[in-house]
């Protein structure tokens, strides 16, 4: 079982659904999430993605205790976007009787003393833990715990399914419309604010330039003010949540994700499957994914240099398209939903003998 008790288990759900396909051809897998709106919101997505579902009410995990050990489970993965989601899973994982993997999917970012002795706690009855990255594993090192592995994201990218006229079309955007695209949950950590910051500048240059932010979180608001205050309003378009994001991709010139701190992000993948010019910052999960020679990378914060990067990837062709095949390379060796999940199976060996290997049930 790949379970969460994250409130809004966006890119860390999108991840369990690409893990749980993948790991299918090998187990038998369910995904769990909380009864909660976006939790609900992921399951759906799981579901219609073939896989099975569990709803976990957070208020009675006595419940779910109960339908471990009724449902034959022979292993629980808990999936962790924060030091301080997961500890309850764990623990009813362990009450269960079964071995517990835990997958960290961002640094090591607890400053309180609380958080972090109740941290080390949960992880003593944690049997081996996974970070995406080598970043995310340098930050957890140390903690305590069973022992950590790197397995680094994976995506199994899809080919667009709609046409990009028509998508562009519903966007109101033209065909010499010049489209940056973000997805990323509306939080302080993705830095939305200085893509906004940027985007005079970008503007002033191209004025043909329009700004797709995909996503939606408690920032959002803060963003449209943002935009709204620069005047910006008719560069700017936020959809909210979309699941075809290889869609997305087909009418895009350039990516951009200014976070402030990431674990490996999907959203980077995507552009790199796809062949979409990235411009990011140069923190460690994204510089892991796209390569420290990538020459469109800035540093995190710097709203000149961001806006910049975003004029140069489309300013010079002939520059974008070998860091396209570069990073398009870069996907196909090392950062398959395929990889990912034969990485993930060893890491689970030890606690299935042979014989289950073959329909466990996950």
């Amino acid at each position: 079982m790949l379970a969460t008790d994250s409130q809004d288990p966006s890119g860390l759900g999108e991840h369990m659904i690409t893990l749980g396909e993948a790991l299918s051809e090998r187990f038998e897998i369910v995904l769990a999430g909380p009864n909660r709106a976006l939790g609900m919101a992921f399951l759906g997505r799981a579901a219609r993605r073939g896989l099975r579902i569990k709803a976990i009410d957070l208020d009675r995990l006595d419940l779910f205790t109960h339908w471990l050990r009724s449902s034959r489970a022979s292993l629980l993965h808990v999936h962790a976007g924060i030091g301080w989601e997961g500890h309850d899973l764990v623990r009813h994982g362990k009450a269960s009787a079964l071995p517990v993997v835990r997958t960290e999917h961002l640094p090591y970012l607890l400053t309180s003393p609380v958080q972090q002795a109740a941290y080390r706690a949960m992880l003593q009855s944690v049997d081996a833990r996974i970070a995406v990255s080598q970043a995310v594993f340098d930050t957890h090192a140390g903690q305590g715990g069973g022992r950590q592995t790197v397995v680094r994201n994976g995506i199994a990218h899809r080919p667009a399914a709609a046409s990009a006229a028509e998508l562009r079309a519903t966007f109101g955007l033209l065909a010499d419309d010049t489209i940056v695209l973000t997805v990323a949950r509306f939080t302080p950590q993705k830095a939305h604010d200085v893509l906004v910051a940027a985007a005079p500048a970008v503007l002033q240059r191209n004025p043909k330039a329009k700004f797709l932010l995909v996503g939606s979180g408690p920032e959002q608001a803060n963003i449209e003010a943002a935009i709204a205050k620069l005047g910006l309003a008719d560069s700017f378009i936020l959809p909210g949540h979309r699941d075809d994001i290889a869609d997305m991709m087909a009418i895009t010139d350039v990516f951009v994700l200014p976070s402030h701190f990431e674990g490996l992000p999907l959203a980077v993948l995507e552009a790199m499957a796809a062949s979409v010019p990235v411009v990011a910052t140069t923190i460690g999960g994204t510089i892991e994914a796209i390569g420290d020679a990538h020459p469109f990378l800035v540093p995190p914060g710097d709203a000149e240099a961001l806006a910049r990067a975003i004029l140069r990837a489309t300013a010079e062709p002939e520059t974008a398209r070998a860091a396209t095949v570069a990073a398009a390379a870069r996907h196909a060796e090392h950062f398959t939903a395929a990889r990912m999940a034969a990485q993930t199976a060893e890491v689970y060996a030890p606690w299935l003998p042979t014989s289950f290997t073959q329909g466990a049930n996950l």
